[in-house]
C-alpha cells in the first residue's frame, strides 16, 4: 500500500501538467480567433482576387510574432506547386 501512494501521486501530477498545457494551447487558439477580424472566406476571397485562376488547397489560422494570420496553400494558375500565402487576420493585407 505504501508503494502505491507515490505512484498514484506521480500519476496525478503528470495528469495535472498535461491538462494545464492543453489549457494553455486552447487559450492561445481562443485568443487568435478573438483577435482576427478577417474570416476564412474573406481571406480566401482576397487571395483569389490577387491571384485569379488560382486554387486554394488549404487554409488555416496561425499565429506568428503576436499576429493572427491566415496561411493558405495556393496553386497559382498554370502552376503545379503550392505556395504559402499569408493574410493578416486583422487588416486583410496579403503579406510578402
Amino acid at each position: 500500500m505504501k508503494r502505491s501512494l507515490p505512484v498514484v501521486c506521480s500519476i496525478v501530477v503528470a495528469c495535472s501538467v498535461a491538462v494545464s498545457s492543453v489549457s494553455a494551447t486552447n487559450s492561445r487558439e481562443n485568443q487568435r480567433l478573438h483577435e482576427r477580424k478577417i474570416t476564412k472566406n474573406e481571406a480566401q476571397h482576397l487571395v483569389l482576387k490577387k491571384y485569379p485562376g488560382a486554387t486554394i488547397k488549404k487554409c488555416e489560422l496561425t499565429g506568428e510574432k503576436g499576429q493572427s494570420l491566415w496561411t493558405l496553400q495556393v496553386v497559382k494558375a498554370g502552376g503545379r506547386d503550392a505556395t504559402d500565402v499569408k493574410v493578416d487576420g486583422r487588416s486583410g493585407k496579403i503579406l510578402p
